[in-house]
């Protein structure tokens, strides 16, 4: 299996369909099809992905956010496997390029990650900027985490800077 450069530990943090790979039949390491560009597709593992059989769909925009060797950075993430949201699979962007996802967090992440066990603090902290404006309500967010909302989780592999995507929130 490659290794991503914008998702971290594919195995782990990927999501996953029992729907057997239309294109080998594998059943193991199948990727849901729903964030594909072609909307044919229901599943295709992992080994037939790394093939660049198809591509994921991410609009061009997301493309545009990137001013340096953007074809080359956006060609490499239409072939990285997707996160699970279908908010047009909106990829942040820090130092002129994609972060890395690095997974999914509930609670309890973020009170293990944070300094004083304020996991709530930490995740206002981190929270993208874009998201920020959004929240009515901390608590009922924070509540929410890992139940109807899902905290997605990226890093800068430059600076390091750590941001929040949350989704059905």
């Amino acid at each position: 299996m490659n290794k991503y450069k914008y998702f971290e530990n594919v195995k782990e943090n990927a999501y996953f369909t029992e729907a057997p790979c239309q294109f080998c039949g594998a059943t193991e390491n199948c990727l849901d099809g729903a964030f594909f560009e072609r909307d044919d597709i229901e599943s295709i593992c992992l080994n037939c992905f790394e093939k660049k059989i198809v591509e994921v769909d991410i609009p061009d925009y997301i493309r545009d956010r990137i001013k340096k060797d953007s074809e080359k950075k956006f060609g490499e993430l239409r072939f990285t496997p997707p996160v699970p949201w279908i908010q047009n699979n909106d990829w942040p962007v820090c130092c002129d390029d994609y972060m890395v996802f690095i997974g999914e967090w509930e609670q309890d992440d973020f009170i293990k990650a944070s300094e004083n066990n304020d996991g709530k603090a930490l995740l206002k902290k981190l929270l993208h900027e874009d998201l920020i404006e959004l929240v009515e309500n901390w608590d009922a967010l924070w509540d929410d985490i890992g139940y109807e909302t899902a905290a997605f989780v990226f890093k800068c592999p430059y600076c390091g800077k750590t941001v929040v995507i949350c989704q059905d929130y």
